[in-house]
């Protein structure tokens, strides 16, 4: 069993709390930075100035291609040439065979 005495823990934990300060730092500042950013210009360092000059220079619009318009469709309505009544089907067979078969099986 190996014996850390409490000033080598005190020491190391004291290492172990000023990484975490000097990572909490880091990120403060990251933060600010990135926000900054977002926001605009305020708090741009002359590097970051000239960079976001020629990011957001203003470039002529595009000019549109004028498109054609599609022609509409003629609209064809045919007309039915007699319009006939309705009817029932008997399973593909006509009027006279059916009844001939209904007569032929005794129906009334």
């Amino acid at each position: 069993m190996i014996d850390i005495s409490a000033d080598d823990r005190n020491e190391t934990d004291r290492e172990a709390d000023q990484q975490a300060d000097a990572m909490k730092d880091q990120l403060r500042k990251d933060v600010a930075s990135w926000s900054a950013a977002r926001s605009g210009s305020a708090g741009e360092t002359p590097d970051m100035a000239s960079r976001s000059a020629t990011h957001t220079a203003k470039q002529p619009p595009a000019t549109r291609v004028a498109r054609q318009k599609a022609k509409p469709a003629k609209v064809t309505v045919e007309v039915p040439a007699e319009k006939k009544p309705f009817r029932m089907s008997y399973d593909g067979t006509t009027d006279r065979d059916y009844i001939a078969q209904r007569i032929k099986l005794g129906a009334r």
